[in-house]
C-alpha cells in the first residue's frame, strides 16, 4: 500500500496512546478499560474448536517474503538459479539480490499493473527494471530490528508459501482477509464512510458479508484496534477493511489502539482482534524500520505477559509485497490472484516451535482459520479455495 501520510514525531512514537482522537466524521469510542466492542460486553469466552481462545491478527505493510526472510535457514529463499535472481535494471546494468544496509528504504511503485509487469509471465525478472536496484535488497538476521523478527520466527512458526490474496494494493488484500472479496476492485479506493476518508468517485458502500458480521451474529465479540484512529493526517482509512462496510463502519468494534492494553489487562479483550499499526510502526517503506520493529517487539511482549497468553495466538503478516523482489511465481486461484509471497508468523505457545510451513496459504487462510475455530460458515466460493493456517499449530 502506498503511503501519503506524515510520519510521527519522535515524541508521538514514544508516548503511550491512551486517548481516542476525535476524527473528521465522529468516531465511535469506548472508555479506556471498558469491555470490548461486543453488544453484550461479556468477558466469558465462547467455545472453540482448538485451544486457541483468542487470536490477534497484526497487519503490517509492504514486504515480500524474500525481502524479509529470503536467507532464513530452511526456508524457500533466494539463491543462484531461482527465477529472477539476475535482473537488468532500466540502465541496462545486471543486478542480483544483495544484503541491504539502508534501514529507511524508499517506497516503491506498486499496484496491479506494475506488479504484473514485474512478474513478467512468471519469470519474476522485472523488479529492478521497474523499481530500481534497491528492490533486490534483502534483510537478514544481522539487520538491526529485523533480527527481532527472525528471533520470533526461530522460536515459533513461519510460513514460506503464504501469498497476498490479490495482485494489487490496499484495500484489496485487507478486504480478502475479512471477506474473501473486494467487490472486484483491485485498484486503491477509499471507503465510502468516515472518518478521514478523502473524496473518491470509486468509493462504494459495501454490503457483502464479512467475518465481523458472522461473529456478531453468533454473539462473539471482536474488535479492530488502529493507531491514530480518526486522527486525520496520520490515520489511514484504506488499511481498515471494516470501514468499507455498511454493517461495520464507524462502529464500537473499531477502536483506537489506546484501548487495547487496558482490555488485555482486565480480561475483556475479545476473542478476535485485528491490530492496524500506524505510520512509523507498520514497516511501510519510507520510514525507519527500527522504531517499527521495536513497537512490534513491545506489543508481543505485552501480550506474552498477560494472563491470556497460554491460549492466545498472534498472527503477523504483511498486506502485499510492496514492490520488493520475490522469486516465487504467484499461483493462479482466480482472476485476481494470488499475488506475491509475503511473510506470515504465528507467535503462540500453541504454535509449532521453530517450524517452517510450506503449505500454500494466503490472507483468506487467516479468515478460514477464524471461521473454523469459532464455527462460522464460509462466506463464498473464494473462501472455500484457501487452506487455513492450522499447519502452523501443534494441535
Amino acid at each position: 500500500m502506498r503511503s501519503s501520510f506524515r510520519p510521527l514525531t519522535a515524541a508521538a512514537l514514544i508516548l503511550p496512546m491512551v486517548l481516542v482522537f476525535a476524527g473528521c466524521r465522529g468516531v465511535q469510542t469506548t472508555q479506556a478499560g471498558a469491555t470490548s466492542g461486543s453488544s453484550n460486553g461479556s468477558t466469558e469466552l465462547p467455545s472453540t474448536q482448538s485451544q486457541v481462545q483468542r487470536v490477534i491478527v497484526v497487519m503490517l505493510q509492504n514486504s515480500s517474503f524474500d525481502h524479509m526472510f529470503g536467507t532464513f535457514p530452511g526456508a524457500n529463499g533466494i539463491h543462484p538459479g531461482v527465477p529472477g535472481y539476475t535482473q537488468t535494471d532500466a540502465s541496462g546494468n545486471a543486478v542480483q539480490p544483495f544484503l541491504l544496509s539502508d534501514l529507511a528504504p524508499k517506497n516503491f511503485v506498486e499496484g496491479r499493473i506494475v506488479d504484473l509487469q514485474m512478474v513478467d509471465n512468471n519469470q519474476m525478472d522485472k523488479f529492478a527494471f521497474y523499481n530500481g536496484d534497491q528492490t533486490m535488497g534483502y534483510y537478514d538476521g544481522t539487520t538491526p530490528g529485523i533480527s527481532t523478527l527472525w528471533g520470533y520466527a526461530q522460536q515459533f512458526a513461519l510460513a514460506d508459501n503464504y501469498f497476498q490474496s490479490v495482485m494489487g494494493e490496499a484495500p484489496t488484500n485487507q478486504l480478502y482477509m475479512v471477506a474473501a472479496d473486494d467487490d472486484n476492485v483491485t485498484h486503491p479506493v477509499q471507503p465510502a464512510f468516515g472518518p478521514c476518508n478523502p473524496p473518491d468517485k470509486f468509493a462504494q458502500p459495501y454490503s457483502f458479508p464479512n467475518v465481523g458480521d458472522q461473529l456478531t451474529q453468533k454473539g462473539i465479540s471482536w474488535a479492530v484496534y488502529q493507531e491514530q484512529y480518526g486522527l486525520c493526517g496520520f490515520f489511514n482509512p484504506e488499511h481498515d477493511p471494516f470501514q468499507y462496510f455498511v454493517s461495520t463502519n464507524n462502529s464500537a468494534h473499531i477502536q483506537d489502539f489506546g484501548q487495547f492494553g487496558a482490555q488485555l489487562a482486565n480480561g475483556t479483550l475479545p476473542p478476535v482482534s485485528f491490530i492496524i499499526p500506524g505510520p512509523g510502526h507498520d514497516l511501510h517503506p519510507g520510514a525507519p524500520i527500527i522504531p517499527a520493529t521495536n513497537w512490534i517487539d513491545q506489543f508481543i511482549q505485552q501480550v506474552q505477559a498477560s494472563s491470556a497468553w497460554p491460549n492466545l495466538a498472534i498472527v503477523i503478516t504483511f498486506d502485499d509485497g510492496g514492490g520488493w523482489y520475490d522469486h516465487v511465481p504467484p499461483p493462479t486461484v482466480d482472476a485476481q490472484g494470488l499475488g506475491f509471497r509475503v511473510p506470515l508468523l504465528v507467535i503462540s505457545p500453541l504454535a509449532k516451535k521453530g517450524y517452517i510451513s510450506h503449505v500454500q496459504m494466503d490472507h483468506v487462510s487467516i479468515l478460514k482459520f477464524i471461521q473454523w475455530n469459532w464455527g462460522l460458515a464460509s462466506l463464498n466460493s473464494r473462501n472455500d479455495t484457501s487452506t487455513d493456517i492450522r499447519d502452523m499449530f501443534a494441535f
